[in-house]
């Protein structure tokens, strides 16, 4: 099926927050997460650094093969990756990626509302790093989240708590 028949045909159905799972990554998830990873990525960092298959790799592998990554599954299929990092005060969103048919469709703001609400409920701060030029930011700022710092490529954003979970 085409990428735009399957984006059509992901647009019409309604997902529930029982259709969207996640489970912790295997070793036979690296393929997966490394190409979805490395479509995503890739042109966005060639916009502002120079791009290293093997740097970049170099991310991806030790979260999936040390099992601190999650794979996020629609309908039982491969939707996506994550990787969040847990720390006593701080909770940390450092990966979130989902296939490109299936964006634009609700699943990562449902992703995003189960995180904000268990980091909130637990008393702890939510915070991320997006690149300057990645269009989530948008998602982010329209969840609650507002810039909290900056580097030369990224926005550090931080969760205040104002956004509509």
């Amino acid at each position: 099926m085409r990428r735009g028949a399957r984006a059509a045909q992901y647009a019409a159905m309604a997902f529930r927050p029982g259709d969207i799972q996640i489970r912790p990554a295997e070793p036979e998830d690296l393929d997966f997460a490394w190409d979805l990873y490395r479509r995503l990525m890739k042109p966005l960092a060639e916009e502002l650094i120079t791009w290293s298959n093997e740097g970049q790799k170099a991310v991806v592998a030790p979260e999936i093969l040390g099992g601190r990554a999650s794979i996020i599954l629609l309908a039982g299929r491969h939707a996506g990756w994550c990787h969040v990092r847990e720390g006593p005060e701080v909770v940390e969103l450092c990966q979130l990626h989902l296939l490109p048919e299936l964006q634009n469709l609700g699943i990562g703001s449902q992703l995003l509302a189960r995180l904000i609400e268990n980091t909130r409920r637990r008393g702890k701060t939510l915070t991320l790093e997006v690149m300057k030029n990645n269009r989530a930011r948008a998602l982010y700022e329209r969840l609650g989240f507002v810039q909290t710092g900056e580097s030369d490529f990224k926005i550090e954003m931080t969760w205040r708590g104002d956004g509509p979970v």
